[in-house]
């Protein structure tokens, strides 16, 4: 583990040294020469403490032990405990703690204490929905009655992971008359490759269905009616600019209910659900889930998402999402299935990206739907807006819907989950 001491004040050291010089002078001068032990005792006491500052410096054998992983829920308190041993260290009065970390995390209170020679900290940390790392700890000290301040910084590897806190609740059905379908997909008859029912051969079928087996074995003509292909598959593509990652605002937890109010939505009418999550750092993707009892899944995914040490001020992860979505659709849908992308479109060469993945699952008869969102328009929705805030917000949202009427399938809407379950819905209905 690596380990470094760094004094940033020598003011009380100073302090002593230039008092010793001064007592010594005077005493000279005045020649009371049976009081140079005086200060022959403060020149000792100076050279003790700096030399005992600078064995401090070169501490060695730290051995430091923490949890390197951290789980809890949405709004609960993480509580990070180490235990710091080392030689010296009871000379140490630590008088503040901290933590480099990323922008959302950050230290609610810590308590310090020496026991059994070693250094026990606990630090209570709030922490945003996500993955979170920590990599060093920082303790301010002051030595020997504050001769001298400084700080420690220890090399920690821990990682708080954040659940979202999501509850199902009733199950919305959008389309007239869905409610009749069930839970699972509705059979119709009608093109497709799956065999609905085998029945008599009536005049004005085609002869191509006719089944010559059960013809055979009826000993008189039957055909195959197939089943009607549905759009059973639904993929959610979660595009997220770090504009999401913003530590004052809150658009983030509040994009992420929405998504879980989708995926429970669309469970509950019968679809089968996968998430695919694109940052600007890397990607994540959920397994198929096919019963709203497995909704954990997709929380699992939303709480790994990696948040940034800083925000950056470019943004590329759209086009990193048309590269990935089409592999995702081609091995996860065998039939036409619905993808539902909630992107925040930048500038127009993000429209440009989003109309060249509109294409290509056109061509593969799979059916696009965009949402096109912006932290402004999420929290425009969930807060309190001033209206400063307003008119701030503003050129933001014109500018969204200026490069929305590019795209095709295109929705611009702060509330998520009812418009894009209508929208799966009335295509699933009508397919």
């Amino acid at each position: 583990m690596k380990t470094s001491i760094t004094y940033v004040s020598y003011s009380g050291l100073y302090l002593l040294v230039l008092t010793s010089v001064l007592l010594s002078s005077a005493l000279v001068i005045l020649q009371l020469h049976y009081y140079l032990l005086v200060s022959t005792a403060g020149f000792l006491i100076a050279g003790y403490v700096t030399g005992a500052l600078h064995s401090l410096r070169k501490l060695s054998k730290v051995l430091a032990e923490y949890p390197t992983d951290l789980r809890i829920l949405e709004d609960d308190t993480a509580v990070l405990s180490l235990t710091i041993r080392t030689p010296h260290l009871e000379l140490l009065k630590i008088t503040k703690v901290d933590l480099v970390c990323d922008v959302g995390m950050r230290i609610t209170n810590y308590v310090v204490r020496y026991r059994d020679r070693a250094l026990e900290t606990k630090i209570s940390l709030s922490a945003r929905v996500g993955t979170h790392r920590i990599n060093t700890l920082i303790l301010y000290f002051t030595v020997l009655g504050g001769l001298a301040e400084g700080l420690m910084t220890l090399e920690i590897f821990t990682e708080v992971c954040v659940l979202p806190k999501f509850s199902i609740g009733p199950t919305p059905y959008s389309v007239p008359g869905f409610r009749h379908l069930g839970t699972g997909p509705s059979k119709t008859r009608g093109p497709g490759t799956n065999i609905f029912e085998v029945r008599e051969y009536m005049p004005g079928d085609e002869f191509k269905k006719i089944d010559w087996k059960a013809t055979a074995r009826l000993s008189r003509l039957a055909v195959k009616e197939f089943e009607k292909e549905m759009h059973r598959d639904v993929i959610i593509s979660l595009v997220l600019s770090d504009k999401f990652f913003y530590p004052e605002s809150r658009a983030l937890e509040n994009l992420f209910q929405e998504v879980c109010k989708l995926a429970s939505g669309l469970l509950s009418n019968g679809l089968h659900v996968r998430l695919l999550v694109v940052s600007e750092r890397s990607f994540l993707l959920s397994n198929k889930v096919t019963s709203i009892s497995k909704i954990g899944e997709l929380l699992e995914v939303l709480s790994r998402i990696e948040w940034p040490e800083r925000p950056l001020m470019t943004y590329s992860a759209l086009r990193v999402a048309s590269w990935l979505l089409l592999p995702v659709v081609v091995n996860t849908c065998s039939a036409p299935c619905v993808v539902v992308n909630i992107v925040c479109l930048e500038d127009l060469s993000d429209a440009e990206a989003a109309l060249r993945v509109f294409r290509k699952l056109k061509a593969l008869a799979h059916e696009a739907i965009f949402i096109t969102i912006t932290p402004a328009l999420i929290d425009l929705r969930t807060k309190e807006i001033t209206l400063e805030d307003l008119s701030s917000m503003y050129q933001e949202v014109e500018n969204l819907i200026k490069l929305s009427r590019k795209l095709p399938n295109s929705i611009v809407a702060p509330d998520i989950s009812a418009v894009a379950l209508n929208k799966v819905l009335k295509l699933r209905a009508t397919a």
